[in-house]
């Protein structure tokens, strides 16, 4: 069963939170504010990304969000040892939810498990973090705190910062509809006012978009420059923009999700003193 962890039995909710406990690199990246059971524990139930499948004696914790009729896995923590019933089970149970296909991110060394199990690989992604750090930052370009009324400009920028890419998108419509779902909080809870783009509407000419999901962590969920602007440090200052926000407000770790092959954004974080932490792969299947 998938039960929603902020709807389950206080025992069961014990079970799992020892299980992360005990798997201290989880714990470190993921619920950053928790150093005990008992947070942890109040942690899942107060969120809406953690999921629990199974209730035996290997029960699996799961940062899932739906998005339309897609299910995406993020993370997963449990003690079980046989991925192809961890797989089986995670695929019928959004089956039974009626959505029609699941994503997971797993790390490079699982993947094989689940290709047995019907998951095709598509891309490989690092994810970076650092805590953030106060700087003074110039500016090169007026910067605005992008909102709803900012959408129209932001998806032809968007749409243009893509295009000529492997991600790029169908046209400005898509990105538009990708925007709106990030600031409804498809990625988490959208963080306008650490959230930066530079240029004047609706002249926008680069955009960094913050969201958080647990308390004390956010991530940059889109990040792109117009191709005739690139090269200048506007995302550098945007970062550092965010990072200056982020920390005022209690902020401990701000992380990014670079695709395998993108050395732009591998150099940036690294020249801002994010750190690798690691590697998972992506693997999608019909439910």
């Amino acid at each position: 069963m998938l039960t929603k962890a902020s709807k389950c039995p206080t025992k069961l909710l014990q079970e799992v939170s020892d299980i992360i406990v005990a798997h201290k690199d989880f714990l470190k990246y993921n619920l950053t504010s928790c150093n005990s059971q008992t947070e942890v524990a109040n942690a899942l139930a107060a969120s809406d990304s953690w999921f629990i499948l199974g209730n035996g004696p290997s029960p699996a914790v799961l940062k899932l969000q739906i998005l339309g009729r897609s299910a995406t896995v993020s993370e997963i923590c449990t003690n079980a040892d046989s991925i192809p019933a961890l797989a089986s089970g995670l695929r019928a149970e959004v089956g039974a939810l009626r959505l029609s296909k699941l994503t997971v991110r797993v790390p490079p060394e699982e993947v094989q498990p689940w290709v047995d199990s019907g998951f095709r690989r598509a891309f490989t992604y690092a994810q970076f973090s650092r805590a953030p750090v106060v700087s003074n930052m110039m500016p090169l370009l007026p910067l605005s705190n992008p909102t709803e009324k900012d959408l129209l400009p932001l998806s032809q920028l968007m749409y243009a910062a893509y295009a000529k890419t492997d991600e790029s998108l169908p046209d400005a419509r898509s990105a538009e509809t990708s925007l709106r779902e990030t600031m409804a909080g498809a990625g988490g809870a959208y963080l306008a006012d650490a959230s930066f783009a530079s240029g004047t509407a609706p002249n926008l000419v680069s955009a960094c978009l913050i969201a958080t999901q647990e308390p004390g962590q956010a991530e940059i969920v889109r990040l792109f420059t117009h191709p005739l602007y690139r090269a200048r440090g506007l995302a550098t200052t945007e970062i550092a923009a965010a990072m200056n926000r982020l920390s005022a407000s209690g902020v401990k770790s701000i992380s990014a999700w670079n695709r395998q092959g993108n050395e732009v954004v591998r150099r940036l974080l690294a020249k801002m003193g994010f750190e690798k932490r690691k590697a998972v792969v992506e693997l999608s299947a019909s439910v």
